[in-house]
C-alpha cells in the first residue's frame, strides 16, 4: 500500500466529490481497489488494531498497516475512501484516507480523544464523539476546513456516544446515559431532540434503515433480554427482533440485513436477515473484529481471519481484572482470566439501617456467573449511621456489631457465588481511613470481624486483606506500607486473612525493575520479606490492583510522572502475567487495574483511573488488551 502525501490528499473530494476535484495521482492510486470494495471492518488480528477491506470476491486488504491501533472505519458516501480512528499520534484522532494509501490526514488534531465518526450523507461533515471538553459529547466536523461545532452538553455522570447520521442528513441518532440509564435519542440538526427508547428498555448503537423510517439498536431490558430491537424513527413503536445470549455492538443496516458484532468467546461480525431471522457469521477468528461499514448493493462475502484457536487452561494463579461496566465481563473471559473484581459499598447497600438494597452487588454476581467467572468483591464504605458524626464515608465503623452483621448478611446472600472478599481499600492511606492517621491495630479489628463473619457462613470463601498502597517510608497522609504491615502482624491479624492484599503499581517502570523507595511492582518482594519476618510463609499475596497509566490531555496530578506509552503498557502487562507466577510463586492473584473505567459515564476525561484502562473510551481495545488476549489464545499472533 502507498503512503498518502498531503499534496495528494488536498484532493479530499476522493471522499466527498462535491467539495474538491480528484487529482490524477489520487485517481490512479485508488483506481481498481475502491470499485470492488464490499465492506470495511477493524481487527486486532496482527497484534494491534488495523482497518481491513473486503472486496466483492472475498479478497482481504489491510488498509492501514500501523503499529498503533486504527479502528472505527466508516466508508465515505462516495465510496472512494473512509474515515477512521487512529492512535498513532498518542491519542484517538479522526483520520480520513483514500483507498490505496496506508496513511490518511488527521482532521481533528486535538490532545483529547476523538472517536466513533459517522459521515453526513453528502460527505461534507462528520459527527463524532470527543472528550475535549472533559465529558463525552457529540461534535460536528467540517471535512473541508476542519471547523468543529459542539452538538451536545453532557452533565455530570452523563455521556453521549454511538452517533449515526440519518439518510436525510437532517437528524442524528445516538445513545446517551442520563440518570444511570442509556437510551436512544434522535436530534434534529435544528435543535429538537426526541427520545426513542424508555425504561426499562435501554439501548445503544442505533442504525438507520436506508429509508430513514426505522432505527435498529442493541437493546437490553430489565429482565436481561439483550438483543437487536427495532424502533420507528418517531419512537412510537418498538419491536424486539432477535435475542443475543451475549453482548452485541456496532450495528449497521444495509438493505434487508443488519450487521453487528457479537461478543461470544471472540468478537465476530454477524448479519441478521430481517425476513428470515437467519443469523450468519460474516467475519470470524480468535481476534477482535468490529466496526463494520458496507457499501449498498454489494455482496458481502464471508472472511475467516485465522483458523479457530483454543484458549489456554485457566492458570492456577487467580488472574483477573477490575471492571466497571458489567456488560464487559465477557472481555475478561476472553483474556483467559477467571476472575473479576468489583465493589460492594456498605453505605450504598444499606444507606438506611435495616433497609438494604442489593441491586448493584446482585448484578455483579449474576454477570460473573453468566460468563463463568469468579468474583473478588471488595467490601468498603461505612454508612453515616454506623460511624461517628461529621466523618467521611471511608471512616471505619464505630458500630462494630452492625459491621459484623452486615458482612454476615453479605456472606449469607452470596455464599457459594462470591469466591473471595477484599476487606477495605488501602487502609494505610489517611483518606481511606476517614482522613485520620492510619491505624493497623484498628484495621486488624475490622479484618478479624469480617473474617469470622464470612467463614462462619461460607468457609470456602477466601478473605483478602485490604490492598496496601505502595507508600515507601510514608509521609503526610500515608503510613509506609512495610511499617503498616508490621503493625498488622503485631496487632494479631495473622490467621485472619487467606491472602495479603497489595496494590503494586508500576510507577512508570517495567514490572521487575527495582526502585530505591519501592515505587515499583517489585515492592511485593519487600512485603513478602516482612511476612517472613513474622513466620508467615503459607499465606500468599494477591495483587488486587496493578497497572500503568497512559498519557492524558488533562493533568492527572501525581499520576503524570508515571505515564508510559501504549506499547510499553502492553509490554509490561504481558511480562507481569507471563513471568510473575514463576518468579514469585507466593503471588497467587493478579488483578489488573483496570479493564474499562475509560468507558463509563461516572468518570470524566480528567479522571486518572480512565487512563489506566486497557480499553479506549469508545470501548475498542488498547494494545494491552490485544497483547494479553494473544497471550491467552493458543496460536494467536504476538
Amino acid at each position: 500500500m502507498k503512503r498518502l502525501t498531503l499534496s495528494v490528499f488536498l484532493t479530499i473530494a476522493v471522499l466527498a466529490p462535491p467539495l474538491v476535484r480528484v487529482s490524477p495521482a489520487g485517481a490512479r492510486a485508488t483506481g481498481s481497489l475502491h470499485a470492488k470494495i464490499a465492506y470495511l471492518f477493524a481487527s486486532d488480528a496482527d497484534g494491534d488494531g488495523e482497518v481491513y477491506a473486503v472486496d466483492s470476491d472475498g479478497a482481504l486488504t489491510n488498509l492501514t498497516e500501523n503499529e498503533l491501533p486504527d479502528w472505527d472505519p466508516v466508508l465515505s458516501p462516495a465510496g472512494t475512501g473512509y474515515a477512521f480512528v487512529s492512535r498513532r499520534d498518542g491519542n484517538s484522532e479522526i483520520y480520513v484516507s483514500a483507498f490505496g494509501f496506508t496513511e490518511g490526514v488527521n482532521l481533528t488534531r486535538n490532545p483529547s480523544a476523538d472517536y466513533e465518526p459517522d459521515w453526513s450523507p453528502d460527505g461534507r461533515r462528520l459527527v463524532f464523539v470527543s472528550e475535549r471538553d472533559g465529558g463525552r459529547d457529540l461534535y460536528l466536523l467540517s471535512v473541508a476546513d476542519g471547523a468543529v461545532e459542539r452538538l451536545t452538553q453532557a452533565g455530570v455522570g452523563e455521556l453521549y456516544r454511538s452517533p449515526a447520521w440519518s439518510p436525510s442528513g437532517e437528524e442524528i441518532a445516538y445513545s446517551a446515559v442520563r440518570a444511570g440509564a442509556e437510551q436512544v435519542y434522535v436530534k434534529e440538526l435544528s435543535g429538537q431532540e426526541r427520545q426513542i427508547t424508555r425504561w426499562p428498555l435501554k439501548g445503544r448503537f442505533p442504525a438507520w434503515s436506508p429509508d430513514g423510517r426505522w432505527l435498529a439498536f442493541a437493546g437490553w431490558h430489565e429482565d436481561d433480554r439483550p438483543g437487536i430491537y427495532l424502533a420507528s424513527a418517531d419512537g412510537s413503536e418498538v419491536r424486539w427482533l432477535w435475542e443475543a445470549r451475549s453482548s452485541i455492538s456496532n450495528l449497521a443496516w444495509l438493505g434487508g440485513r443488519i450487521a453487528f458484532t457479537l461478543v461470544d468467546g471472540a468478537h465476530d461480525i454477524y448479519t441478521l436477515d430481517l425476513q428470515s431471522a437467519i443469523v450468519t457469521k460474516l467475519v470470524s477468528g480468535p481476534a477482535w473484529e468490529d466496526g463494520f461499514s458496507a457499501r449498498q448493493g454489494k455482496a458481502w462475502p464471508a472472511v475467516v481471519m485465522e483458523d479457530a484457536a483454543t484458549f489456554a487452561a485457566e492458570p492456577a494463579v487467580a488472574f483477573g481484572a477490575n471492571i466497571a461496566d458489567l456488560s464487559d465481563v465477557g472481555l475478561v473471559r476472553d483474556l483467559g482470566f477467571g476472575w473479576i473484581k468489583n465493589y460492594l459499598s456498605w453505605a450504598g447497600v444499606e444507606a438506611r439501617r435495616g433497609s438494604p438494597n442489593w441491586v448493584d452487588p446482585d448484578n455483579v454476581v449474576r454477570a460473573a456467573q453468566r460468563s463463568g467467572l469468579k468474583v473478588l468483591m471488595r467490601i468498603h464504605d461505612t454508612p453515616d449511621w454506623a460511624r461517628p458524626r461529621d466523618t467521611t464515608i471511608t471512616h471505619p465503623p464505630s458500630d462494630l456489631g452492625a459491621y459484623f452483621a452486615f458482612v454476615a448478611s453479605v456472606a449469607w446472600r452470596y455464599r457459594g457465588r462470591v469466591a473471595a472478599y477484599e476487606i477495605g481499600n488501602e487502609p494505610n492511606l489517611a483518606w481511606e481511613w476517614g482522613n485520620e492517621t492510619p491505624d493497623p491495630a484498628g484495621y486488624a479489628i475490622t479484618l478479624r470481624l469480617a473474617y469470622m463473619a464470612i467463614k462462619a457462613i461460607d468457609p470456602a470463601a477466601l478473605v483478602v486483606s485490604g490492598g496496601l498502597a505502595t507508600t515507601g517510608d510514608g509521609g503526610p497522609g500515608a503510613m509506609g506500607d512495610l511499617d503498616y504491615l508490621r503493625g498488622l502482624y503485631r496487632a494479631g491479624a495473622r490467621g485472619y486473612f487467606d491472602a495479603l492484599g497489595a496494590h503494586p503499581y508500576g510507577y512508570g517502570s517495567a514490572p521487575f525493575a527495582q526502585h530505591p523507595y519501592g515505587l515499583a511492582v517489585t515492592r511485593l518482594e519487600q512485603q513478602r520479606a516482612v511476612m517472613l519476618e513474622f513466620g508467615d510463609e503459607r499465606t500468599p499475596i494477591w495483587a488486587t490492583e496493578t497497572g500503568w497509566p497512559l498519557p492524558s490531555a488533562w493533568s492527572m496530578g501525581e499520576h503524570d510522572k508515571y505515564v508510559v506509552s501504549e506499547a510499553a503498557q502492553a509490554d509490561y502487562y504481558v511480562q507481569l502475567y507471563t513471568q510473575a507466577p514463576a518468579r514469585w510463586p507466593w503471588l497467587q492473584g493478579i488483578f489488573l487495574f483496570n479493564l474499562d473505567f475509560s468507558t463509563v459515564p461516572w468518570y470524566d476525561a480528567r479522571q486518572p483511573m480512565r487512563w489506566y484502562a486497557i480499553l479506549e473510551g469508545d470501548g475498542s481495545p488498547r494494545l494491552a488488551y490485544t497483547r494479553l488476549r494473544d497471550r491467552a489464545v493458543q496460536g494467536a499472533p504476538r
